[in-house]
């Protein structure tokens, strides 16, 4: 079984909105698939920005999503997996958010949230091709289990949140960069490594079967876990480590 991030990975990390597949890409997972080898797309992407290129590829089956905290299938819409932040805890987070104005995004029942416009959300929309739902101050709105949070901004004050949001929360909650100016929150057993051992369980395959690719931190349990591990050229040492 092949398991594979998608920005870093299969997709160039652009912010232009022009992430495309390449031909070759299509082409050697439709390989796999005629020769009875289950490719399985891991990422931190909501499932429906995911969906389009499991499509392209001819994926059917599961889709790993919201880094490991969502697992959903393709052909049939069935959620397998959802393991969202808590009601409780996401109150918290927001209340600590909001008042320091970061760009603060909401996922529940794979929709997007923000509280209002600005560049941040125009450039997320452009690199997942997912519409925001405008809704205003953002903790009068949250009925719901949120399934990810997203926090955007400047590179130098995303890394500061990032020491900032690990030492208040502590193990409540993973909080990892996926990009430099932008930072994600999930469940502290939402990883991409459980969400596959949990598949591998119910679908019959071990880690030692499992050949992961990736390109960032957010991957580095899933190498680290699979049977092989390859890191993609260019990754921080970290991950070529694990």
């Amino acid at each position: 079984m092949v398991a594979v991030d998608l920005d870093g990975t299969l997709l160039p990390l652009v912010v232009d909105g022009s992430q495309a597949l390449t031909p070759l890409t299509v082409a050697a997972v439709r390989v796999l698939d005629r020769i009875d080898i289950i490719t399985i797309l891991v990422t931190g992407r909501m499932f429906h920005s995911a969906e389009r290129y499991a499509r392209e590829l001819g994926l059917e089956g599961p889709v790993v999503a919201y880094q490991g905290a969502l697992i959903r299938e393709v052909g049939t819409g069935r959620v397998l997996l959802h393991d969202p932040l808590p009601l409780g805890l996401t109150r918290e987070i927001l209340g600590f958010l909001e008042p320091n104005l970061f760009s603060v995004n909401l996922y529940i029942d794979d929709e997007l949230y923000v509280a209002r416009r600005r560049k941040e959300v125009d450039l997320y929309e452009r690199l997942s091709g997912i519409k925001a739902n405008v809704v205003g101050r953002l903790s009068d709105h949250l009925r719901r289990p949120t399934t990810k949070m997203g926090v955007a901004g400047e590179p130098e004050a995303i890394d500061a949140l990032l020491g900032t949001v690990q030492e208040r929360f502590g193990g409540r909650l993973i909080a990892a960069k996926t990009w430099p100016f932008f930072l994600e929150i999930t469940s502290p057993t939402a990883t991409k490594a459980r969400a596959l051992a949990w598949l591998g369980e119910r679908q019959g395959f071990r880690a030692s079967e499992v050949l992961a690719f990736g390109d960032s931190y957010n991957d580095c349990d899933m190498l680290a876990w699979a049977g092989e591990g390859v890191a993609m050229e260019g990754s921080p040492p970290e991950v070529v480590a694990a």
